[in-house]
């Protein structure tokens, strides 16, 4: 028989599973004389396994339990808490081949297990300690069976303590159940490893000359390398290999002077953080590579640049991390210390903390070994809103002291002293190359004590935001609001009777309770409204008449509510702020509280709003003061811009505008520009709509755009509600390219509103701001009735960088003879599926799907162009939908 080939294998195929307690094999027989059969079928009570995965995602896969993500559904599942260990204690059972040959040594490994296990291979046992958050290596070479066929069955053990929520302690539903470079160096040693031993060997330092830097998302490209190690046995070859993508980058971090607040640099550059709490791919760890790609490029395309891997959660798996490294998430990991179920609770639970320390310890330890080597890993934390007990904590502070090379800046004199008597060779510390953090709100986050001074996770009035009573401290850690999905999520993930909206229930004080049904409440629902501080913000547009009028109305708030908490954390970059992470950015589950994207992987307009906000040059409105500015939170001045500001009303004129003159804005500064004085006029519009335009002088070409709907004082947003009668015209342009599941689309939406701007006044995405004569009309402020007519709109639209109607393209019109803003498009995919059905729902979305921009609005005669991306499944036959405030049918283009 030939030698196996030197590589790896993962064995996540072809697992069966049973209960424990319903199998009266044991671990020996199963692995030797009578092996479960799998062919055709498996014969109960085995069954096809989820691997990686949970117990629970084994049932499910089986239908032996209902979807706990749907409804009320995981109310019926049998809690471990109730049902005991040996309930949820499974047997799991694979064959693989493997011969080796010679030399050749074979190594199984186990990335995780939870909680501990009992293996067999060939009727041999080995038990795997405790430990969820560590690895296993077993050398199995001595037990694989000569001919290659391999039996290997594992026993998983739950936790032995596996406890319960305290009644009033906990959350409770937040946790339910690019660029690649080319080899630089080629190098080899010669070293000598004496029989039956280990050797630790340091290569040599490496010089590289100007290597492309790793830069974080918004500041510069995600250089990666990859490294290969190989071992070559002198007469026999290769026998072993690693290779790992890393970055060139320094990451430094200390606590701000000024703000007080955490501040990091990377690459000597300081970053102004706006990132999100990550809780958890899938509760039933159903976590893949394509999954996790989407998850990171989604936080990408929002213009984040930081992740929180939350301490209630888990250290992710490897693909998690590179996906960061590529999309240029730096992460912040924290270890699994929380307030949830540390020291909180009625009655406290674990006072001191994790039950076992030594394993603790040990589960750390190996995390940081597995993951320290990714560019995006920013800093490491002690725990959530908690710090790990006091032996823990010394024993991380130890374990995780910064290399002296990398301590100089961001260490005390006493702790640079005492670093610098330590070994330099980088191989004798943990990691040395980035701080660790005692805990969440300590030492640079919230006010650095410990203080519960995180939050607030509730529904604001968006000028709040920007008020400089809203928060005290540098840097918040936790700061969430709402996260309410469309209409089809809902009803996909809920039964009928969770179709029904919130109660509005008036109080005697003015405001509205929001009382929901029972399904959204356990789902973790966040009302719109917070009686006593904020009134109803979905009542601001009109009451809701049924779910789908809820959720388009909520999809309005959520846009606004998160643009203002991002627009009004920038306000104050660097003056008072450091950064700030959302609370959350995605749910582990079909939750309801605050989210970008739900569990299905459809995308809420906050998710727009927050790519709009945080994009690293950017023109918004200071809600509180009226003022616009200009942000820019790159390294680099920005100079010969202006700003073009355009107030549309409802009857589609635009009563308002002005071009400013010539301004330059500072790196990493936010500038004041202007007051916007439209809300003081004296026939202000009580609803009216606001255009923003950053544009370049030399070239007009748009650095920035950003748009509002806005109300005067005292008003509300209820005109809208007769808006939507409008009739604008629209023309979409296609351009769909195929290949295999894979789709591209660029759609051009264009508003052909019959009323030009020229009549009512000025562009709304102009690109020539000049005159007949060549000259610019800068720094002059303007007002209309709408009866002018002019020139200007007559010169615009060139530099929208979009294609051109041509053969290749598909047209669809839609009809309308009203001219105004088309408000609040947005693009969805499906098959051509019916979406109802009488017994069930029918979602006949195609998920995920990326999009440039979504939840868009457009003036008359304006244009923007869309690219779409997503996989479908050959005969598919999908379609591309748009629907908008005021466009209440599907315009299709079928694919």
């Amino acid at each position: 028989m030939a030698a196996a080939a030197v590589g790896k294998r993962v064995l996540d195929t072809g697992w069966l599973a049973a209960r424990s307690t319903e199998v009266a094999l044991t671990g020996v027989q199963l692995t030797t004389t009578q092996p479960p059969a799998a062919d055709p079928e498996p014969a109960a009570p085995w069954m096809s396994a989820a691997v990686p995965g949970t117990v629970l995602g084994t049932l499910l896969k089986n239908k032996l339990i209902p979807d706990p993500f749907y409804g009320l559904n995981n109310q019926a599942i049998v809690d471990i808490a109730d049902a005991g260990r040996e309930y949820y204690t499974f047997w799991f059972f694979t064959t693989f081949q493997c011969a080796p040959s010679g030399n050749q040594h074979v190594t199984l490994n186990f990335h995780g297990i939870n909680y501990s296990a009992e293996m067999y291979l060939n009727g041999l046992k080995e038990v795997l300690p405790k430990g969820m958050f560590r690895r296993h290596n077993i050398d199995i070479t001595d037990i694989l069976h000569p001919d290659g066929n391999n039996l290997l069955a594992v026993l998983v053990h739950p936790p032995d303590h596996p406890g319960r929520i305290p009644p009033q302690g906990g959350q409770g539903g937040d946790h339910e159940v690019r660029n690649i470079c080319l080899v630089e160096h080629l190098q080899s040693y010669a070293i000598t490893i004496p029989p039956q031993s280990d050797v630790e060997y340091t290569i040599p330092p490496l010089f590289f000359y100007k290597p492309n830097l790793w830069w974080p998302n918004g500041m510069g490209k995600q250089s990666l390398y990859n490294v290969e190690i190989s071992v070559d046995v002198k007469g026999f070859g290769e026998s072993d290999s690693w290779s790992h993508y890393f970055g060139f980058r320094k990451i430094e971090s200390t606590i701000d002077d000024s703000t007080g607040g955490r501040i990091f640099k990377l690459n000597g550059e300081p970053i102004f953080i706006r990132g999100g709490n990550w809780i958890l791919s899938d509760g039933l760890l159903r976590l893949t590579k394509k999954r996790y790609m989407t998850d990171i490029k989604f936080h990408a395309d929002m213009n984040f640049n930081m992740l929180r891997c939350w301490g209630g959660g888990l250290a992710e798996r490897p693909d998690f991390y590179h996906f960061c490294d590529v999309y240029g998430l730096m992460v912040w990991q924290e270890f699994w210390i929380t307030g949830d179920v540390d020291g909180r609770g009625i009655p406290v639970s674990n006072p001191n903390g994790p039950l076992d320390h030594d394993l603790f310890l040990l589960c750390a330890r190996d995390t940081v070994k597995l993951l320290r080597n990714h560019a995006s890993l920013a800093l490491w934390v002690g725990g959530n809103e908690q710090v790990p007990p006091v032996d823990i904590n010394k024993a991380l502070k130890s374990d995780l002291k910064l290399h002296p090379m990398f301590a100089s800046s961001q260490a005390s004199d006493s702790q640079e002293k005492h670093l610098s008597e330590e070994a330099t060779d980088p191989s004798k510390y943990l990691d040395g190359t980035r701080v660790y953090v005692q805990g969440s709100m300590w030492d640079g986050f919230a006010n650095g004590k410990g203080d519960f001074t995180d939050g607030p996770y509730e529904i604001q009035y968006p000028e709040s935001f920007f008020k400089d009573s809203f928060y005290k401290y540098g840097f918040n850690p936790e700061v969430g609001s709402v996260g309410v999905p469309v209409a089809e999520t809902i009803r996909a993930t809920m039964p009928p009777e969770g179709w029904s909206i919130p109660i509005f229930r008036k109080r005697i004080d003015g405001y509205i309770e929001e009382v929901p049904n029972p399904i959204w409440d356990y789902h973790k629902f966040i009302p719109y409204s917070k009686p006593g501080k904020v009134h109803d913000q979905i009542e601001l547009y009109g009451h809701p008449k049924d779910l789908d009028d809820f959720c388009e109305k909520a999809q309005l708030v959520n846009y606004a509510q998160y643009r203002a908490l991002l627009e009004g954390w920038t306000s104050f970059m660097w003056t008072k702020f450091t950064g700030v992470l959302i609370w959350k950015t995605q749910n582990p589950w079909t939750g309801l509280r605050g989210q970008f994207y739900d569990h299905l992987h459809d995308q809420t307009a906050g998710f727009y709003g927050c790519r709009c906000a945080a994009e690293p040059i950017h023109v918004q409105l200071n809600l509180a003061s009226y003022f616009i500015e200009v942000v820019n939170t790159t390294a680099d001045e920005l100079a010969d811009v202006a700003v073009e500001i355009s107030v549309w009303d409802l009857d589609g004129t635009s009563p308002y505008y002005k071009v400013t003159e010539k301004i330059v804005i500072p790196p990493k500064k936010v500038k004041q520009i202007m007051e916007m004085k439209y809300p003081k006029m004296k026939d202000a519009k009580p609803v009216y709509f606001l255009l923003l335009k950053l544009f370049r002088l030399s070239d007009n070409r748009i650095l920035s755009r950003n748009f509002y709907w806005l109300h005067l004082p005292g008003k509300d947003y209820k005109l809208l509600e007769q808006y939507q009668q409008k009739k604008i015209p629209l023309k979409i342009y296609s351009e769909i390219l195929v290949s295999g599941t894979k789709h591209q689309l660029r759609m051009i939406v264009e508003n052909k509103s019959t009323k030009s701007v020229a009549e009512s006044i000025h562009p709304a995405s102009g690109i020539d701001l000049g005159d007949v004569s060549g000259s610019h009309s800068t720094g002059k402020e303007t007002t209309h009735d709408g009866n002018e007519s002019g020139s200007l709109w007559r010169k615009i639209h060139s530099s929208l960088g979009v294609a051109r109607t041509s053969d290749n393209l598909r047209t669809l019109e839609v009809d309308g003879t009203d001219s105004g803003i088309a408000f609040f498009l947005h693009f969805s995919v499906h098959t051509s599926g019916s979406s109802t059905a009488e017994e069930k729902y029918n979602d006949t979305r195609i998920l995920p799907v990326h999009y440039s921009d979504n939840y868009f609005s457009l003036a008359p005669g304006e244009q923007t162009s869309i690219d779409i991306s997503f996989e479908a499944a050959p005969g598919s036959s999908p379609r591309v939908v748009l629907r908008g405030w005021n466009h209440h049918l599907d315009h299709a283009v079928m694919i």
